[in-house]
């Protein structure tokens, strides 16, 4: 996992555990932490993963202009990497299901004296229409969406219908052994590079501390159509 600290064994023996309501705490490089609630009830969308600290930590590197751009988050859960963007001067939209609303509101405020832009939380299911969240966002940011064989096509068409030209998605992914994970994860990139440039960023580019051999970070584009000026 990512972060090496004394409390590594933690987000595991928490997973087990199943603790409602413990709030995991993220160290920012200049001031005080994040404090992410998280819900032990409500399933896979309701733990601070690892994926999403890494990206989050990334995001602090400063590899990425955020001020004053245009962010959306895809699959948000506890709201972590969005949040994290927020502080960096990002004006986020952090998107979940109907259930994690919730979740994200309660995390927006406990979090929102530290935010330098602006963040909000908004309903979208994928593979529905997006309308409301045009024009294209700078930022497309995803930490841990894949793992649902039949969520891969619905994710596939929000990523098409939100980004334009100049969008940077920026996709982070524990790879997984397991049962049908690789399958599942082979299949979804073998469909995103239809319509998008994939590229992995070196772990040498990511936080010194966050950052794990199987947690990888990809920027992602849409490829330029032939023609298109």
């Amino acid at each position: 996992g990512a972060g090496r600290s004394e409390d590594e064994e933690g987000p595991r023996r928490l997973r087990a555990a199943a603790m409602a309501g413990f709030v995991r705490e993220l160290e920012r490089r200049a001031g005080p932490a994040l404090r992410l609630e998280q819900r032990a009830a409500g399933g896979v969308g309701c733990v601070v993963w690892d994926a999403a600290l890494v990206l989050a930590k990334f995001l602090e590197t400063g590899a990425c202009p955020l001020a004053r751009r245009h962010v959306l988050e895809l699959g948000a859960g506890t709201g972590t990497v969005g949040i994290m963007a927020a502080t960096l001067g990002a004006n986020v939209t952090v998107t979940d299901l109907e259930e994690l609303q919730e979740l994200l509101m309660v995390n927006i405020e406990n979090n929102k004296h530290l935010v330098t832009g602006s963040v909000r939380a908004k309903v979208l299911k994928w593979g529905e229409d997006v309308t409301e969240f045009q024009p294209p966002p700078d930022y497309i940011l995803m930490a841990d969406c894949i793992y649902y064989e039949e969520s891969l096509e619905p994710l596939l068409k929000t990523l098409k219908d939100l980004t334009g030209p100049d969008t940077c998605v920026l996709c982070c992914y524990e790879q997984r052994t397991m049962g049908k994970n690789p399958e599942i994860e082979r299949k979804y990139f073998e469909l995103l590079q239809r319509d998008f440039e994939l590229e992995e960023i070196s772990l040498d580019r990511q936080d010194e501390e966050y950052r794990s051999e199987d947690i990888h970070i990809l920027s992602i584009h849409r490829r330029r159509t032939v023609g298109a000026h």
